[in-house]
């Protein structure tokens, strides 16, 4: 029974969370990526940042209900948050060519929209893939990059066999365990993990479109030549009970201009509530920051 009560709980605490997502967002604005509409807020002054959330949420949730926001703004910078195509208030194709490296590319494109020659990105999760993807596609549009609980994937025979899990799974199923699974430093999430991602996964996305994120994440991979030639200032946070640790733990020794804080204590969801991860990334994006910042 108190189990029981506690899954009851924690669902409905899930569904209060898919209704304030559903009628209660933050205002912000469309801009025209190559002919996909892209959802970005832009707030506060000064150096910019660019913040990439992961997969199968959207800015709020990952930036703003987090508090970075509030810490980037407070610091003096301006904080622009963009939905990725195939989340949130972004266009939504159900057509695998609409993603891949466009997900990097829209920021580059995002930027020009708002007429920034430089900025910092920093991306969670998925979007810490696509910084490091957008670090080797366009190194001369960034002052500094931040991959936060993500890191550099090998295109490996077993990579490939859980991408192509994750896609069957979301689309046989509407099923997210293998990613739920994949995250979990043991590799095997609990059964209640497992149920609310899911409720929350199928309940706040179009899982037609975000498939196609997984079904083109090959496009992402960055080449080893690229990293050890990287000239873009790169920090990685993660936490140290992160079931993609793995993937950080490979950019130390291979990525030029890097740095590794492992967050203690943390998993992949937690990190970026720990205490010791705004302060880190903020002293690294201040250390990168022109002068006239200060």
């Amino acid at each position: 029974m108190v189990i029981l009560g506690l899954t009851l709980s924690v669902l409905l605490f899930a569904l209060a969370t898919i209704i304030f997502v559903l009628f209660f967002r933050v205002p912000g604005k469309i801009f025209d990526s190559a002919g996909m509409p892209i959802h970005y807020t832009d707030q506060g002054a000064g150096i910019p940042i660019i913040l990439v959330h992961g997969f199968a949420v959207q800015s709020d949730i990952n930036w703003r209900w987090t508090g970075c926001i509030r810490h980037l703004r407070k610091r003096g910078y301006r904080v622009i948050a963009m939905d990725v195509r195939g989340h949130g208030r972004s266009g939504k194709p159900h057509d695998p060519r609409d993603y891949g490296a466009a997900l990097s590319d829209d920021i580059i494109r995002l930027m020009d929209h708002l007429g920034i020659e430089k900025a910092h990105v920093a991306g969670y999760s998925m979007g810490g893939f696509i910084v490091l993807k957008t670090i080797e596609r366009h190194p001369d549009r960034l002052l500094s990059g931040v991959i936060c609980a993500a890191g550099w994937g090998v295109l490996d025979e077993k990579n490939i066999a859980l991408f192509r899990e994750i896609v069957r799974a979301i689309e046989e199923g509407r099923n997210f365990d293998p990613i739920t699974h994949w995250l979990d430093k043991d590799r095997h999430a609990s059964r209640l993990n497992c149920l609310l991602s899911n409720f929350f996964m199928r309940h706040t996305n179009d899982l037609d479109a975000i498939v196609n994120v997984f079904r083109t994440f090959e496009a992402l991979m960055v080449e080893e030549g690229a990293l050890r030639r990287n000239t873009v200032p790169a920090l990685t946070l993660v936490g140290e009970n992160d079931g993609i640790r793995e993937a950080s733990d490979r950019l130390p020794g291979v990525m030029a201009n890097h740095e590794l804080v492992h967050i203690p204590g943390s998993d992949h969801l937690t990190t970026i509530l720990h205490p010791r991860f705004m302060p880190q990334m903020l002293g690294f994006l201040d250390r990168h920051s022109p002068v006239s910042s200060a």
